[in-house]
């Protein structure tokens, strides 16, 4: 089936006539933003090169790649569609390439803002590029890259590699319509939660606060059963993986019935690096005084969000063609999203506060796990991580089990089984409580 025929079968007219429509939407929101941006941002710079004047440039900049650039992604993708006009097989650049050129963009936007030179005008494309690239070389790394054969036409490989358009759309809705879900949940959860399962905390915290006083210090004790901790632990190791890992492949649903396994992967995986390209935008704004070392940071982890989406992706795909056990596969690809996330999230904090960013005041600049500091063990756990989830990433996506049976033999042994992964990410969550009780301890030092 070649990509014309493959796209009408997976996505319907009316479904195209919906994104054709959502599209024109966001043009419109978008484009009185488009038309003022050059504007705006001259005013900003002429407004000197203060934090709120790059806010204000990145923030604005950001809206309209999410208003105006989706929408006519949007738009003229489902346009050509809709008339029967096929796209190109997606390909990217080299992986080292783009890691080049994200080195360069963080080195060249450190530059621009320490001299003070128009960061209102420049910062903000140089943030908005050096925040996509970690997730997309992620998402390079994973999907093979068909190459033509000798004759000039498209090898076998072809035969399920995605199109620009259904990689593009997937990306876009990953950082709009998935972004937006997560808000939303995010906001609502942690209200319901709390008010369902407070009263019980309130009972739970003296026994645990008992426990860990016999584990370590009566500070830590508190401050472990303190509800403003247990808040911002539920916040950020529990309610912001299950959200996100369950919003990132929505966007990908309409079309994951109509694709192999294998496509499925790719298209949860672009979804969720979309999802992870705003995510490191907000994040380097959030901790602006720091924003490389976060971008830094997080590139490490630049797999984790595609992986994680691709793996429920696949998930929902088993659901949606009633497959043998599909709900059991879906719980154990999402567990193992989630928990690798809570995972990464409590690593990333820990790194970013003890490597200096010093969020909670003045701190001691180390503290020694098995005669390691502890930004320099929890760093090299993260590294660990992120690594692992290229690794996986790559073996599913290139898994010819996943190809349809004229695709080739499987090749044993390059992919994990599903419980070696799960207990990859199990062993990931329990490793990072010992490195947070020696942030905690060194907090309130």
């Amino acid at each position: 089936m070649n990509e014309t025929q493959s796209a009408a079968s997976a996505v319907s007219n009316r479904l195209k006539r919906v994104i054709l429509t959502l599209g024109s939407i966001l043009i419109v929101i978008g484009a009185p933003l488009m038309i003022s941006l050059p504007c705006i941002l001259t005013l900003a710079a002429m407004g000197g090169a203060g934090k709120d004047v790059t806010y204000f440039g990145v923030a604005s900049l950001t809206l309209v790649v999410l208003t105006f650039g989706t929408g006519m992604t949007a738009f003229m993708h489902a346009n050509r569609s809709l008339k029967g006009k096929p796209s190109k097989p997606l390909r990217f650049p080299p992986t080292f390439l783009l890691f080049g050129i994200f080195v360069f963009l963080v080195g060249l936007g450190v530059f621009i803002v320490a001299s003070d030179a128009a960061v209102g005008i420049l910062f903000p494309p140089i943030l908005l590029a050096a925040a996509a690239l970690p997730p997309l070389w992620a998402v390079a790394w994973m999907i093979p890259q068909a190459k033509p054969s000798a004759e000039g036409e498209a090898g076998a490989a072809d035969q399920t590699s995605l199109s620009w358009r259904r990689g593009l759309l997937a990306f876009a809705g990953g950082a709009t319509v998935s972004v937006f879900i997560a808000i939303v949940l995010e906001i609502l959860l942690p209200v319901t939660l709390f008010a369902l399962v407070f009263d019980l905390a309130e009972n739970v915290a003296a026994q645990m606060e008992s426990l860990f006083r016999a584990l370590s210090s009566r500070d830590v004790a508190e401050a472990l059963t303190n509800r403003g901790f247990i808040y911002l632990f539920m916040q950020i190791a529990v309610i912001a993986p299950l959200v996100e890992e369950f919003a990132k492949p929505l966007v990908v649903l309409p079309v994951v019935r109509h694709s192999s396994k294998q496509e499925t992967f790719w298209l949860g995986a672009l979804a969720g690096a979309g999802f992870a390209a705003l995510e490191n935008v907000i994040y380097a704004m959030s901790g602006f005084g720091i924003w490389a070392g976060i971008l830094a940071v997080r590139a490490i982890g630049g797999a984790l969000h595609p992986l994680g989406s691709g793996l429920v992706a696949q998930g929902w795909r088993g659901v949606m063609l009633g497959e043998k056990e599909a709900g059991k596969n879906w719980w154990k690809r999402f567990g193992i999203a989630v928990t690798v996330h809570a995972a990464w999230n409590g690593g990333s904090l820990l790194v970013i506060t003890l490597g200096g960013a010093r969020f909670f005041g003045d701190l001691p600049p180390e503290i020694d796990i098995l005669g390691m500091s502890a930004a320099g063990s929890v760093l090299a756990f993260l590294f660990i991580i992120g690594l692992a989830a290229l690794w996986i990433g790559r073996a599913c996506s290139h898994d010819k089990s996943f190809l349809p049976a004229e695709g080739g033999e499987a090749e044993a042994g390059l992919v994990p089984s599903e419980r070696a992964i799960a207990l990859w990410a199990v062993a990931c969550l329990i490793a990072i409580v010992p490195a947070g009780i020696a942030g905690l301890k060194l907090w309130l030092r």
